[in-house]
């Protein structure tokens, strides 16, 4: 397409085709420091709320650390599989559901032998809706905001601010990896571990870890668009529509 700024059949295909991919991961190619440092480059060009860039990347490569980190992420899968399976009724037998599920149980088993595990952070901590809300309707008096002044909160606000300065720039590394012909996934498997991956990375208690992402180069690169409900179908304009 001539006049646009960028090539949008590339551009899209990029987009759509960028997957989880979880057992597709070539376990046995090194990843070189240099392509995730590129990737990682590309990462923080993106928004940032407040211009406060204040992320923070924790790349691991050292086989010991991922094998003690995988006995902290099987422990939470275990956990996490059996609790999601019960809850989810019968949906958990469509056949969707059983690949999702046989899908982040290869990751569990083989989460060790991933070449690199990237942990993005942000400085500081998840804001307390509850407080920063009791604390704003504990000020509104001495605020004039007309008409609207009635259930008027910002807690929730704080914490779009928090997370949405760091997944922005995780996806950005996530599409900067499909580029160069790797494969990634988010996964929160380690965060009820939290406290001890930052004794063992020596991770402040003050910076909070967000997710995991495995890095690795991919085992073909014929990945496909998913199957979406159409976006026109879940679209309002103007108003909500059921």
């Amino acid at each position: 397409m001539t006049g646009l700024p960028f090539d949008v059949l590339e551009t899209d295909r990029l987009l759509t085709t960028t997957r989880s991919v979880r057992r597709r991961l070539d376990l046995d190619r090194p990843v070189p420091r240099a392509v995730i440092e590129e990737a990682l480059e590309v990462a923080v060009q993106a928004p940032t709320a407040n211009d406060q860039q204040n992320w923070r990347w924790v790349v691991l490569t050292e086989q010991a650390v991922k094998d003690r980190l995988a006995e902290l992420f099987d422990i939470s899968w275990q956990f996490h599989q059996k609790e999601v399976w019960t809850r989810s009724g019968r949906r958990r037998n469509t056949p969707q559901a059983r690949k999702n599920n046989d899908s982040a149980a290869a990751l569990a088993e083989t989460i060790a032998r991933v070449p690199a595990l990237v942990i993005p952070c942000v400085l500081g901590r998840p804001p307390d809706i509850g407080a920063i809300d009791a604390e704003w309707l504990g000020a509104t008096g001495t605020r004039n905001l007309g008409t609207w002044q009635e259930g008027v909160r910002i807690g929730a606000m704080r914490a779009s601010n928090f997370y949405g300065s760091i997944f922005p720039a995780i996806w950005s590394f996530q599409l900067a990896l499909r580029s160069r012909g790797l494969g990634s996934t988010i996964t929160c498997m380690h965060l009820p571990f939290e406290r001890q991956v930052g004794d063992l990375l020596g991770i402040p208690a003050g910076v909070t870890q967000v997710c995991l992402v495995p890095v690795a180069y991919t085992i073909g690169t014929d990945f496909r668009p998913a199957k979406r409900v159409p976006a026109k179908e879940r679209t309002s304009w103007e108003r909500w529509q059921a």
